[in-house]
């Protein structure tokens, strides 16, 4: 499993925010600050999201990215398929062909290889639950939170 849903949704979080709040698109530069990486990270994964029909770009003042359909139609769902390597397993497995000679190797494998897959998809649906508008409204809700117990 990698970091790629994590940033992703950041990233459309943050789109989100500026949109709601700010009326203007995000910079990939604004982006990477925010989410603490290179922006050529952001920018790969900008490029993801635009492949989806998740963002759109605009050019000049107030321009950046923005989200290409209300936050209320994006589920994290949308977004992990968007950006996941079918090469990369959310839950690796093991590296090679498990001991031939091994009676308790091969079984211990196909018991692992069912409980992943449950898991896996457990999580998908949990991911089709949750759209970028909840998510952005929760974490507003936590920042107020947040300035009201330091305040």
């Amino acid at each position: 499993m990698n970091s790629r849903l994590t940033v992703a949704s950041h990233v459309l979080g943050m789109i989100a925010f500026c949109e709601r709040e700010e009326g203007r698109g995000v910079t990939s530069d604004e982006l990477a600050e925010s989410v603490g990486t290179n922006a050529v990270v952001i920018r790969r994964v900008l490029a993801q999201l635009k492949h989806a029909g998740l963002i759109d770009s605009r050019r000049g003042a107030g321009g950046g990215s923005v989200l290409a359909r209300p936050a209320g139609d994006i589920t994290l769902r949308m977004v992990h398929e968007a950006v996941h390597d079918e090469q990369c397993e959310l839950i690796g497995r093991h590296a090679s062909d498990v001991g031939a000679e091994c009676p308790v190797a091969p079984v211990i494998a196909e018991y692992l290889d069912g409980l992943y897959r449950e898991a896996e998809e457990a999580l998908r649906q949990t991911l089709a639950r949750v759209t970028i508008e909840q998510m952005s409204q929760d974490v507003m809700q936590r920042m107020q939170q947040r300035r009201a117990h330091v305040a």
